[in-house]
């Protein structure tokens, strides 16, 4: 006997799931007044000034028709475009404040759609909305029909093109926008509980499924799960027991149920903070590596005191250059050690160098990343008996100092003495994506307090 859904019991409401098109290239092709869906555009993090001059690091954003010119995606680097580079190829680099302003836009239209306790941002260019109670407010006689007023009225105010997943839930909507609606010529795709069989259990692959990644596919690949198909009609009980709670999650996903409430609030059961970027070439000496490794930690370490968070545990993460593979047949590692509870840029730069020390064997590093985890929310100070008190308070002192000069003044106020050695980031950094608190929190500088009224309103 297995575990069977009735869907007459499970809440069906009309749930939309937005996202722009190739949100960054499309942005870039409606400044130049270019059109997104037939326009060669490539954001790349580090182009050449000259064309003649092949440039370096990741392709973050491409349009429509670069990808399927050149064959490439958002996760894609600068060799693998032809060069010399074509023509008609134009290749930027990337404007997150610029992005961020879009979002924000896009958001603000959706919000006349959906009132804020039925909107959702999930992503910078996606979004949930929940139009059951507006569709008579809109003139719509479906959910189909609003959303296709809706991409009206955000390629009309913005020139970006909109993709919509339709769902009796969340899942169902962002299931439709990831498998179906991306492909279709009117960008819009609908999938509801009664169509769970031809839809959600026809998904080619696992990992096409959400909340399927490579490793999570791996463990159902073990048990003899090879498609959503198979996931949705293996026995449920056999299933928890093997996996656990994630099984019986997954199992209910495989047939459509998904239970969740978008004016419900969520709550993360174990928050961790991470940063890390791809350097623009690869770093051989030792002390290079150690200065961004440093600068890192400072970063990290600003944001968990603008959150007012401290750290039980610290990680690095570091990869490789391309086709480098260590003794051990690994192509980077990934360490992470216990702390006592911390948010000194001191503490964590000083137990980052020394996870460092303790693995680096002269590898070639293009990759650099620092997480922090087992977080918690306090303004205690923890003295550490093995250091004088005095100390300990004037390092805790100069880290709010620091932080309150930068958040007045601009990261390049006050830095610290290695970023201006050989191979430091930091400075460059915060010129290249300004407010953009997503991946420069702590370090973008003045405009510190616009990014955060801008990621309230959005």
């Amino acid at each position: 006997m297995n575990l069977i859904f009735d869907y007459t019991k499970e809440p069906s409401r009309d749930i939309l799931c937005l996202d722009i098109k190739s949100f960054y290239a499309s942005v870039e092709c409606v400044e130049r007044r270019l059109n997104p869906l037939t326009a060669k555009l490539v954001v790349m993090s580090y182009p050449s000034e000259k064309r003649c001059e092949r440039g370096s690091g990741l392709i973050l954003a491409s349009s429509p028709a670069a990808k399927k010119a050149y064959g490439i995606s958002n996760v894609s680097r600068a060799r693998d475009l032809p060069f010399p580079y074509p023509k008609d190829l134009v290749i930027v680099p990337p404007q997150m404040r610029l992005y961020m302003e879009k979002n924000k836009i896009v958001n603000q239209i959706y919000q006349e759609f959906a009132d804020e306790k039925n909107h959702h941002v999930y992503s910078i260019d996606e979004s949930f909305i929940d139009v059951t109670n507006g569709l008579k407010m809109y003139h719509a006689a479906n959910a189909y029909e609003l959303a296709q007023k809706i991409q009206k009225e955000v390629y009309q105010r913005t020139g970006l093109y909109t993709t919509v997943g339709i769902g009796d839930n969340p899942l169902l909507a962002k299931l439709a926008l990831d498998n179906e609606s991306k492909q279709k010529k009117d960008m819009k795709a609908q999938w509801r509980y009664k169509d769970v069989p031809r839809t959600v259990w026809q998904i080619p692959q696992l990992t096409n499924m959400w909340g399927i990644g490579k490793q999570t596919a791996k463990k159902l690949e073990k048990i003899g799960i090879y498609s959503v198909y198979e996931l949705a009609h293996y026995n449920y009980y056999d299933l928890k027991e093997k996996l656990g709670v994630l099984g019986g999650q997954l199992y209910a996903h495989a047939w459509g149920i998904d239970r969740t409430f978008l004016g419900d609030p969520y709550q993360p059961k174990n928050k961790s903070v991470s940063h890390s970027q791809i350097l623009p070439r690869d770093y051989t000496l030792k002390k290079e590596i150690e200065v961004v490794i440093q600068e890192m930690g400072d970063q990290i370490a600003t944001r968990l005191r603008a959150e007012g968070l401290k750290t039980h545990c610290v990680g690095l993460s570091i990869g490789y250059s391309l086709g480098f593979i260590d003794k051990n047949g690994k192509r980077g590692f990934h360490q992470q050690k216990k702390v006592p509870l911390t948010n000194s840029s001191k503490v964590i730069s000083e137990l980052l160098l020394r996870i460092f020390n303790a693995y680096y064997e002269q590898q070639d590093v293009r990759q650099i990343g620092v997480q922090c985890s087992d977080l918690v929310f306090t303004q205690s100070f923890q003295l550490n008996f093995f250091e004088e008190p005095e100390k300990q308070l004037g390092a805790q002192k100069l880290d709010i100092v620091v932080d309150r000069i930068r958040e007045k003044y601009g990261f390049e106020a006050i830095i610290h003495a290695h970023s201006l050695l050989a191979g430091g980031r930091a400075l460059e950094r915060s010129r290249l994506v300004g407010g953009h608190a997503g991946g420069m929190a702590g370090i973008e500088g003045s405009e510190k307090d616009e990014a955060k009224k801008e990621s309230k309103n959005i």
